[in-house]
């Protein structure tokens, strides 16, 4: 999908267009691949990125931090589209069965195992590369906590894996 932008400029001497374009070229397979490991379906991914980028473009102008309020907006969209896929679940939950995937040897089908909250934060931590203090912001929570889920989080995928 392209994205459309205006001439309009940007405070300075860039022009929008090629700084959002830049951003975009540079930004949207790492925020695709983000989005990835907290939903685990690539197509849903790809439309949260593409949201945020939406989201971006309609703020251009006043974001002064344009790749950090990328990462948090694709965060804050992959935790709505969790909130969804659990009020989906617990309303339809008697129709749908869960394959088990205890005997699995993929990493992904480990990470399904972990709580949300602490695959969350063991996506972010290594696969998005982000340090303590930015997934505690990301998450909205005290350093300490996501220094606690992490920690968890681990100790549970080992238990998966094993």
């Amino acid at each position: 999908m392209t994205v459309i932008c205006t001439s309009r400029t940007r405070r300075g001497s860039r022009t929008s267009r090629t700084s959002f374009e830049g951003l975009y070229t540079d930004r949207f397979e790492p925020m695709v691949q983000l989005a990835c490991g907290l939903v685990d379906h690539r197509a849903v991914a790809e439309e949260i990125v593409q949201d945020a980028f939406r989201q971006l473009w309609q703020r251009w102008d006043t974001v002064t931090q344009p790749a950090g309020y990328l990462r948090t907006t694709v965060v804050n969209g992959c935790h709505n589209e969790l909130r969804r896929r659990r009020v989906r679940r617990d309303s339809w939950h008697k129709l749908v069965v869960v394959p088990d995937s205890a005997d699995s040897e993929y990493l992904a089908d480990a990470l399904a195992e972990v709580n949300e909250r602490r695959r969350q934060a063991l996506v972010l931590r290594f696969y998005g590369d982000r340090s303590i203090d930015e997934i505690a912001e990301a998450m909205h929570i005290p350093t300490g906590t996501a220094k606690s889920l992490i920690h968890r989080g681990l100790a549970d995928l080992r238990l998966a894996i094993a």
